[in-house]
């Protein structure tokens, strides 16, 4: 079973959760087993944090919460063998951004998917930023359009 991290901005809102479960059950049918950083148990130090009055407590708070979770998703991030990046959107997220980068860096294979029909790209025809399509393909990994498109032959670049 293949380690992939899921980097993705799909847990901010209680409303993407059925997408982020379609893809999540395509890649467990497809052999992987997948880490996924909202599944990570810091939702109750948030809302704790939320409820700080005292504002440097509070950023003090959250500045902790941000360290363990971005520890976390490094760990994560070095433990797994690929990395799919969901990149729809009118503008990548910076954080998905940026994983794929330190895991395309680590020398791990990184996928994106782009559902989004409209290019956010830097030419005519590039439907995402150069470099992080560059991250990708140099990687050994593609950018996928549709999640059906996502094998398991395509993952494991047979």
């Amino acid at each position: 079973m293949l380690a992939l991290y899921l980097a993705f901005p799909l847990g901010f809102s209680p409303e993407w959760k059925s997408y982020r479960d379609k893809i999540k059950q395509t890649l467990i049918r497809i052999g992987c087993s997948v880490l996924d950083p909202w599944e990570q148990p810091f939702h109750a130090a948030i809302e704790k944090a939320s409820t700080i009055q005292d504002w440097p407590t509070r950023i003090a708070a959250f500045k902790d919460i941000v360290a363990k979770i971005g520890r976390a998703n490094e760990e994560m991030i070095r433990s797994c063998e690929l990395v799919l990046g969901v990149l729809d959107g009118p503008e990548l997220d910076s954080g998905t951004v940026s994983e794929i980068g330190f895991a395309a860096g680590l020398g791990k294979r990184c996928y994106g998917l782009r559902t989004d029909f409209r290019n956010s790209g830097d030419f005519d025809g590039i439907p995402i930023n150069l470099q992080v399509l560059y991250w990708i393909e140099s990687s050994g990994g593609r950018l996928f359009h549709k999640i059906e498109e996502i094998a398991c032959s395509a993952l494991r670049g047979c």
